[in-house]
């Protein structure tokens, strides 16, 4: 049975997409470090007198590292462990958000370069009994099965392939993990949905690889996070309850039509709960439907820098041209680009400090419960910043992400490979003012765990 798995991975691993010979790992990398320098707000910070010998070894390693690269995901892999250095979530290798033509060309591309395996009927039954870490598992949403099998290159001691797929993201016979074998956990990529490969590390436990689940084992109790992009509910009489999924600029009408939708109950129900659970951010302009809700008194605003930079101005421009920004935004981000043009090279202030001062205070709701946990980010954090700053609101669940200190994240393609990078083009001046966030995110003034149902805990709390 193993010479035959063995033949059939052969025979499959010639097929994928590899380097041409007008592309490759150390060309790619490269390229992507001069972008990284020269663009990233957050550069100078985490490049500085105390770190710079360690940032340079770490570079020379990558540097060699990439000449013995062949295969694009190991190269994103390779450039995702350098970038590790800088410890911010706004510099990400992803998919083309910009043009969708592009795109699909890309994916295209990134779909031949996944290697496919299909396993028989009597392999497959042998997983199902395997011990130790071959075996079945299912993703961590159960829209998935995955049979993890021993296959080793040079990359990897195991590989993940998908036998199942009910959201239809991945084709059965697909490699989509691939994993080394270290003292706690498995480490190696996960390519997503878009076939972009992620970096990850699986915790071993007995029944599971981290989110992966081996079939037939109990899932840990967690308490279902709607998807849905915006939502409401009448909990009671007296707590209405609100769920904003996402603070995508495509988003905003809908939050502002939520918030319109359910004015009476806001302005009559003494309990809010906004599950804000998920939101990874998003753009600023479409929570200002709901701040009159939670204003007590001003609000203090820090604000932030950008670096003027050619790619970081062609960046700005793009955004101007997006569907769903409002005028006033396109204005201001024409201005901002205006202003980058005349100083290149340096910071250039894009939002003063201020503060936000409203005409009254809303007598309803008296109180707002907001729902958060570690996946909340980047413009959520912003808000919740703000929100803190209300008599009225009360912080539950966990800790957020912390992603917020350099944003507005701006991108630009590799240099052949069918990638996009991206990385923050803002510095925010609370790090000069010693609230920094990044990397610790903002706490919650009540926690929650995993095996709590957080709604009702905050019902609970409301009808104190």
């Amino acid at each position: 049975m193993k010479s035959t798995l063995l033949i059939v991975m052969l025979i499959f691993s010639i097929s994928y997409y590899s380097f041409g010979q007008t592309c490759n790992c150390t060309q790619e990398f490269s390229y992507v470090k001069d972008k990284i320098e020269k663009n990233y707000a957050g550069f100078k910070d985490k490049v500085n007198t105390k770190t710079q010998v360690t940032y340079y070894k770490h570079t020379k390693t990558a540097l060699e590292r990439s000449k013995f690269i062949n295969k694009p995901a190991y190269c994103v892999s390779l450039i995702n462990e350098w970038l590790g250095f800088f410890k911010d979530g706004h510099i990400q290798v992803g998919r083309n958000r910009i043009s969708g033509e592009k795109e699909k060309v890309w994916l295209d591309k990134r779909i031949q370069g996944i290697e496919r395996v299909n396993l028989s009927v009597t392999e497959l039954a042998a997983l199902k009994s395997s011990k130790g870490i071959t075996g079945i598992y299912d993703n961590g949403d159960s829209t998935a099965k995955i049979a993890i099998i021993k296959n080793r290159n040079s990359f990897r001691d195991y590989a993940g392939i998908v036998i199942s797929s009910k959201s239809g993201k991945w084709v059965p016979g697909q490699v989509i993990l691939e994993l080394k074998s270290g003292k706690d956990s498995l480490k190696g990529i996960l390519y997503d949905k878009y076939y972009i490969p992620e970096n990850v590390s699986l915790p071993i436990k007995d029944d599971a690889l981290g989110a992966f689940r081996r079939e037939g084992s109990k899932p840990a109790p967690t308490e279902f996070v709607s998807g849905a992009t915006v939502a409401s509910q009448v909990l009671s009489t007296k707590i209405l309850y609100l769920k904003i999924g996402t603070f995508n600029q495509t988003n905003a009408r809908n939050i502002d039509s939520l918030i319109s939708a359910n004015q009476f109950n806001l302005s009559t129900m003494p309990n809010l709960i906004l599950d804000l659970r998920n939101n990874g951010g998003g753009a600023d302009f479409s929570y200002r439907s709901i701040t009159p809700y939670l204003y007590t008194k001003p609000l203090k605003l820090i604000g932030a820098d950008v670096l003027a930079t050619d790619d970081n101005i062609a960046g700005w421009s793009a955004i101007a041209t997006t569907n769903g920004i409002p005028p006033d935004q396109k204005i201001f981000i024409n201005d901002v680009v205006h202003k980058m043009e005349q100083s290149k090279g340096k910071r250039v202030s894009f939002a003063e400090d201020q503060n936000i001062t409203l005409d009254s205070v809303k007598p309803y709701p008296k109180k707002i419960i907001i729902l958060m946990n570690r996946n909340c980010g980047s413009t959520t954090e912003e808000f919740l910043l703000l929100a803190k700053q209300s008599s009225k609101v009360v912080l539950m669940g966990e800790h957020t992400k912390g992603v917020l200190d350099y944003a507005n994240i701006r991108g630009a393609d590799f240099s052949c490979m069918p990638y996009m990078l991206y990385w923050a083009t803002s510095r925010s001046r609370r790090i000069d003012h010693g609230l920094a966030i990044d990397n610790m995110g903002i706490k919650p003034d009540k926690v929650l765990n995993a095996q709590q149902n957080w709604i009702e805990e905050a019902k609970h709390y409301a009808e104190k």
